[in-house]
């Protein structure tokens, strides 16, 4: 076991983590007004954290700890205020932050700063800078300074450092092992270590292991195999043994002794479990979207389909065909290209071979006529239109980038455009953009790139769009235009009581310092300063999609983002403008904010992993989200073509999501072609049993109260 060595931090210069009702009240001015509730929670778990690190309040003196809050619940947050606490109090310490990627890296910024402001009025004595929030590459790391940089910086660089934080740890498992193996090598360099994941228990277990000998927590390894056995035993177990003796002697014994085990050294809190919290995150609601059965002749079409794959993977020499495709059941544009590309090989079959791929493949073309439309899209895109006709933005996840691009393109032929024009002519609306704009940031001095920006927001469908959230009042003059764009609030204006009340101006102003703040995004708008003709950001469509595209991508119109930094589709997607729609595939599943206008979620296509599933359901359930602001649901949707394997998946997914936070995140993938039903509700009745024996240890993993805390109860 490595060695502590002693890590003192003076409590008084972290003392502002037992006020968060100041710190709160000096962030109302800022762009990112905080909740009490959970700014309580967040301090209460970081004041622990410093405590259990440093030795201090009681705690022995550890090496690291392993924060699993849920999905949702601020973990970059908690790491931000551990990381100014430990660069600034008594003697300056050097922190490191691994991020799994650009965008998250960037997030990571971005939190360090906002703390700036609020940590100037409270504890001064820290020194907060903007300047000490380092990117990239640097030589030596000195004390007092915070770098941020992505998770392969640890394969070939020195990362000795105080302080070593690192992110999205589960990730290791897609970099191979070699990040794995870096940590490791690395480990004694890094005098203290904090891990953040959200799913400890849904990663491979020697993953975890390697993660538990990283803080210190050898001990809690042993107990963390027994109970991962028990899970892989659950989740294989033969389905006639008893139900209490499987929960009981089993899976919540051998949870319960992995608890205490790990309760030194991980601090987790679940999103169900925190009721004083409930209301900045919003009230899920299912959002059920009616999808016809699938009828005979959609179900021999993928029959087919099937079978004409399967001769012709026996004909080929390399056997890289998928047979009982997913993407067959959830749309027909795959289907298709693999008609057309097989129809292309069947030459070189053999006879009989070529005889009954063309005789599937002419029944499939009538069939085709038969159902033009996939009926699961049909139904989901009268479902998507009626919501954007309330005024509220939808988020849809896929698995395949085909079917992405797929339902993109549909979607943008099915959802009519904006079409009410302002009686205000374009120029008068550009004087109004560039007066407010020109008023409110004084600082920027790029009228290039503010000139860009204007001319987006006076698109046609972007004025439109901001015309229908004037109501009754529509503005008649420039003056009242002004007037109306700083007054009026966008997409909801009834909105009584919520933390974020920004009006029209407000949003535009957020969105362009957002833009011109990214890297990649700025790069956009300066393409587009010296090319004038050039439509840079997504404001044509109501729809845009976020996904690898093919040769159709060019023949159907603007609807995607071509550029794969993804900044600028999340900073609209987070404003009151532009397209109303986004889909995306997983690529955005994780450490993504997309709740600031959205409370819609749908799972066009679903992984088989549950935990795919449970972070995207994150984007949009968050602390402050816009459900929690407008009083209104979230609401998630998992439409099922009915009949087909889509149907199955869907019924099992939502089967395993039930028990996620039960197991600390354990649960498993699946192939949906080899669980039966009865196999599953089997599995039902031992987590409810379960639930209740493990609901005995609650609250073992959570933050230990600090006083501020434990004067409310």
């Amino acid at each position: 076991m490595q060695q502590v060595e002693s890590f003192n931090l003076p409590a008084n210069q972290w003392s502002f983590l037992s006020n968060p009702q100041e710190y709160v009240a000096a962030s109302t001015d800022t762009e990112r007004p905080l909740i009490l509730a959970s700014t309580r929670r967040q301090f209460n778990t970081a004041r622990d954290i410093l405590a259990r690190l440093s030795g201090s309040c009681g705690e022995q003196q550890r090496l690291g700890i392993l924060l699993a809050d849920d999905v949702g619940l601020g973990k970059t947050t908690v790491g931000a205020l551990v990381a100014w606490v430990i660069a600034s109090a008594g003697e300056k310490r050097s922190v490191r932050i691994l991020a799994p990627n650009d965008v998250m890296a960037r997030r990571w910024r971005d939190e360090l700063k906002a703390h700036v402001k609020p940590l100037g009025s409270l504890a001064p004595e820290l020194n907060a800078q903007d300047r000490r929030v380092k990117d990239g590459r640097v030589g030596k790391l000195s004390a007092g300074s915070i770098q941020v940089v992505k998770h392969s910086y640890a394969l070939n660089s020195n990362l000795k450092c105080d302080l070593l934080i690192i992110d999205e740890a589960h990730r290791a498992k897609g970099e191979t092992t070699e990040f794995s193996k870096a940590l490791v090598q690395n480990r004694k360099l890094a005098k203290r270590v904090l891990i953040l994941t959200a799913t400890p228990f849904s990663i491979r277990l020697e993953e975890l292991q390697r993660m538990l000998k990283l803080i210190g927590a050898e001990a809690a390894i042993r107990p963390v195999e027994d109970f991962s056995k028990a899970l892989d035993t659950f989740y294989s177990e033969h389905t006639t043994r008893s139900v209490e003796k499987v929960a009981g002697n089993r899976l919540a014994d051998k949870a319960i002794a992995a608890v205490e085990a790990l309760s030194s050294f991980v601090i987790r809190h679940g999103i169900d479990d925190l009721e004083d919290e409930s209301k900045a995150f919003g009230v899920e609601r299912p959002w059920p979207i009616d999808v016809p059965q699938a009828t005979s002749e959609e179900l021999e079409l993928i029959l087919r389909m099937d079978r004409a794959l399967r001769v012709a993977k026996n004909e080929r020499s390399e056997h890289g065909l998928v047979t009982n495709d997913p993407r067959f059941h959830v749309g027909w544009r795959h289907l298709d290209e693999m008609v057309k590309s097989l129809q292309a090989e069947t030459p070189s079959f053999a006879e009989l071979s070529t005889k009954v791929v063309d005789n599937h493949f002419k029944a499939i073309r009538l069939l085709r006529q038969k159902s033009p439309v996939h009926p699961k899209m049909a139904a989901v895109a009268r479902e998507v239109g009626r919501v954007i006709e309330q005024g509220d933005k939808v988020l849809l996840f896929c698995h395949h980038h085909a079917t992405a691009q797929e339902l993109t393109s549909y979607l943008a032929s099915k959802l009519p455009n904006a079409t009410a024009l302002p009686s205000l002519a374009r120029p008068v609306w550009e004087k109004a953009w560039d007066e407010i704009l020109n008023e409110a940031d004084e600082e920027d001095d790029n009228d290039a790139l503010r000139e860009v920006f204007i001319d987006w927001l006076c698109t046609d469908m972007i004025r439109s769009q901001t015309w229908a959230w004037f109501g009754t009042a529509q503005p008649t003059s420039l003056t009242t235009l002004v007037r109306a764009l700083t007054s009026t609030m966008p997409r909801n204006p009834s909105i009584v009581d919520g933390a974020r009340r920004d009006t029209i101006a407000k949003g535009a102003l957020h969105l362009y310092r957002a833009l011109v703040l990214s890297k990649s995004s700025k790069a956009i708008l300066q393409l587009a300063a010296k090319d004038p003709g050039r439509h840079p950001l997504p404001g044509t469509s109501r729809v845009v999609g976020y996904c690898k595209l093919d040769q159709h991508a060019e023949e159907e119109g603007n609807f995607f983002i071509h550029n794969q930094e993804p900044d600028t589709i999340i900073a609209i997607f987070n404003s009151p403008f532009g397209p109303d729609v986004l889909v995306v595939t997983d690529r955005l599943s994780e450490g993504i904010d997309l709740h600031h206008y959205c409370r819609h979620l749908i799972h066009y296509e679903l992984d088989p992993s549950p935990i795919r599933t449970v972070q995207r359901n994150g984007r949009i359930r968050r602390i402050n989200s816009w459900a929690a602001v407008t009083g209104q649901p979230i609401q998630y949707a998992y439409p099922a073509f009915g009949g087909t394997r889509d149907q199955q998946l869907v019924w099992i997914m939502q089967k395993r999501i039930a028990c996620f936070s039960l197991l600390l995140g354990g649960v498993r993938d699946f192939d949906v072609n080899l669980v039966d039903k009865s196999d599953e509700e089997w599995r039902k009745r031992v987590i409810d049993i379960a639930k209740a024996e493990l609901a005995k240890a609650g609250g073992r993993l959570r933050a230990n109260r600090g006083p501020e805390e434990k004067s409310r109860t």
